[in-house]
């Protein structure tokens, strides 16, 4: 994996900074558009929506 040579925010200008967060963000809403609608799942997480789902037994509520 190729590493990024960022320049650092301080040795930025101003307006090259606006203009990062800009691209970043149109980058963003452009994925956000063109993405495919979510697929049903094959698999089941096995519980209802309303169920609450515990990974750490000593944060599961007394019966």
């Amino acid at each position: 994996m190729k590493n990024l040579e960022l320049p650092s925010p301080a040795d930025m200008s101003a307006a090259a900074r606006a203009g990062e967060i800009t691209s970043i963000l149109a980058a963003a809403i452009v994925r956000t558009r063109v993405a495919s609608a979510p697929t049903q799942r094959e698999v089941d997480l096995g519980c209802l929506p309303d169920q609450r789902v515990h990974t750490t037994p000593s944060l599961q509520e007394p019966l």
